[in-house]
């Protein structure tokens, strides 16, 4: 998969406040710190529709904060 032309490294999963922060869940231990922080946790084919149906403040970065895959106010094109 790729989100606005970068590929997107993941383990099939992401985490979702409910609201507008959407992580890329990327190892193991991305997934435990992302359950214990309380966030839901989605398939990855679940995201485009994740997006499309949250708050205009989304954004989508990996839970390491070291991708930005779409910054707030950005929009996103979704390729597989």
């Amino acid at each position: 998969m790729k989100i606005n032309g970068q590929e997107v490294k993941n383990n099939g999963k992401f985490a979702y406040d409910g609201c507008h922060k959407i992580y890329i869940i990327e190892t193991d231990t991305d997934e435990t710190e992302a359950i214990e922080c309380g966030y839901k946790i989605l398939e990855i084919e679940r995201i485009k529709n994740t997006y499309e149906n949250s708050c205009s403040l989304r954004f989508i970065h990996n839970w390491q904060l070291t991708k930005d895959h779409v910054k707030q106010f950005e929009p996103a094109k979704f390729e597989d």
